[in-house]
């Protein structure tokens, strides 16, 4: 991860942690998953080369260094924190990326201010309600233990950012390397005082967050898209359901659409530069 900086924005739930990576404008504003940080995007930002952009990610509220006792974790908070990043950075009409639930937030936001960016891509979500996945992701996070007893414990346990088969996918389709995927997962972790290590993220933020995110549906935001638009789909991801990846290329085909193949939800780490190449061919076309 190079010549990255790192600064707090002030907005009004707190202070923002953002990482800044030097270019030229239009910006790139990256949104990271659920349980993720602003790190998780440094293999992709890496993989976009020379060339690229001013590159800018957040952790968003709940999440990293960013604020986690705020009062709302419903998706137009998440907005208002994006375009507050934007305003204080003074970013005009930056490019807008999100995965998962950063996918999310990105389409409300392209929709809703589509005033505010130049495009949008959209990593592997789709905008239905899905109650089954909130409660399996909440059931997912109590089963988790709160600490251990350090760090390589922590990444080699519940920690771990990806299984076996899924490393050799990401090797094979230029993932990062073993120490860049460590780097990551301990910028998800904080050490307390007696030298155990615990989730840096709010727990309970990270359970509101998905029950509020995944129980309602932003199918008007997605056929409403004006913006230009990506869709990015991993198709060993069981995160797009195809019956829902069917209706919305039906729904809005205007919306470029690329699918990596054989690869899982995680696009990020698990082909940076396969996402990377797409991100600057759409970045191209949106110029041209």
């Amino acid at each position: 991860m190079d010549a990255v900086r790192e600064t707090f924005v002030d907005l009004p739930a707190g202070p923002f942690r953002v990482l800044d990576w030097p270019g030229p404008e239009p910006a790139a504003l990256f949104l990271h998953g659920l349980t993720g940080v602003a790190e998780v995007w440094g293999p992709t930002i890496a993989a976009l080369g020379p060339d690229r952009p001013r590159c800018i990610a957040i952790d968003q509220r709940g999440h990293g260094h960013s604020p986690k006792q705020a009062a709302s974790y419903g998706i137009g908070t998440f907005v208002a924190d994006a375009l507050g990043v934007m305003s204080a950075l003074k970013l005009d009409r930056s490019h807008l990326v999100g995965h998962s639930m950063g996918a999310r937030v990105a389409m409300v936001l392209a929709a809703r201010h589509p005033a505010a960016i130049r495009s949008v891509a959209i990593v592997d979500i789709g905008p239905e309600e899905w109650k089954a996945n909130w409660q399996e992701t909440v059931a997912a996070f109590d089963r988790m233990p709160l600490t251990w007893p350090d760090a390589e414990t922590a990444i080699g346990g519940a920690g771990r950012t990806r299984t076996p088969s899924s490393i050799d996918a990401a090797l094979a389709s230029g993932g990062p390397d073993a120490e860049t995927l460590r780097r990551i997962a301990l910028a998800r972790l904080k050490t307390l005082p007696d030298g155990s290590v615990t989730w840096l993220a709010a727990r309970e933020a990270l359970e509101k967050t998905v029950i509020a995110h995944r129980s309602r549906s932003y199918w008007h935001e997605w056929r409403t898209l004006a913006v230009p638009a990506l869709f990015v789909h991993g198709s060993a991801s069981t995160e797009v359901r195809p019956r829902v990846a069917a209706r919305m290329r039906a729904t809005n085909p205007s919306v470029v659409w690329e699918e990596f193949d054989g690869i899982g939800h995680n696009i990020p780490l698990l082909a940076p530069s396969h996402l990377a190449k797409g991100l600057s061919r759409f970045w191209r076309r949106v110029s041209a």
